[in-house]
């Protein structure tokens, strides 16, 4: 099993846990006075606070598999010689090494980052970046694909998942991922409560929403081991 294979079968075991305790609560509060636990009398602002904790453990699960990602990207460039490297590979190399270290954006100063860069390049042993540099903003399928397309990754999505993570008016109009995207930024930052976060959704939908995003990110990791198990990051000997 590859890094980001089983990073991400650890991850689903630990949202599946807490999916099937979020049922087995709303199943008890349905049992009326009889459905306490402890002291505490199970009620609807209970069940809808945990179903925003769902929300936002699956996009933790989106965002953790993809900083693995680039950091395992970041790891194979580092371990080989830069004269390798695709056109591809070295400019990602540098938006993080380079780019992303710009703080003072006046001539002199872009000199000294591009020039340090260039002395990283002819070092034999390549220090950082730990990671690429992702797109601004919230990860998203479009954002994946943004970043994919930077390292010529191929995605490879089947028909069948292609059509499941389209736009869909049960989402506003937005694909599953960008929903949840939305939705976990709301709560995060404070815009929706918890308890407000997923009070329109049922698990059962938060469920159908999680099979979507976990089989898109199962061929988002093996995109990427392959990528660089293949040595697409190099050029060819």
């Amino acid at each position: 099993m590859t890094i980001l294979r089983e990073a991400l079968d650890e991850r689903q075991v630990e949202f599946d846990a807490h999916y099937h305790l979020a049922t087995a609560l709303e199943q008890r509060m349905m049992l009326g006075s009889d459905g306490a636990v402890g002291a505490v009398v199970l009620s609807t602002r209970h069940i809808n606070t945990i179903k925003s904790g769902l929300l936002v453990h699956l996009y933790n699960i989106e965002e953790s598999i993809m900083s693995k990602a680039m950091e395992f990207l970041a790891a194979s460039l580092v371990a080989a010689d830069p004269r390798r490297w695709t056109a591809d590979s070295l400019r990602e190399w540098l938006r993080a090494s380079a780019i992303g270290s710009l703080a003072d954006s006046s001539e002199d100063g872009r000199l000294r980052s591009i020039h340090h860069s260039s002395s990283q390049l002819l070092a034999a042993h390549i220090p950082g970046p730990s990671a690429l540099k992702k797109p601004s903003g919230t990860w998203d399928d479009k954002r994946i694909g943004i970043f994919a397309k930077r390292m010529s990754v191929n995605l490879n999505l089947p028909a069948d998942l292609l059509r499941r993570i389209a736009k869909n008016a049960r989402y506003g109009d937005k694909t599953p991922l960008q929903a949840l995207a939305i939705r976990r930024n709301a709560i995060a930052h404070g815009s929706r409560s918890f308890e407000e976060g997923a009070s329109d959704m049922m698990l059962v939908d938060i469920r159908q929403l999680a099979d979507v995003v976990l089989d898109y990110m199962g061929y988002v990791a093996d995109a990427f081991h392959n990528h660089v198990e293949n040595e697409l990051h190099l050029v060819a000997l």
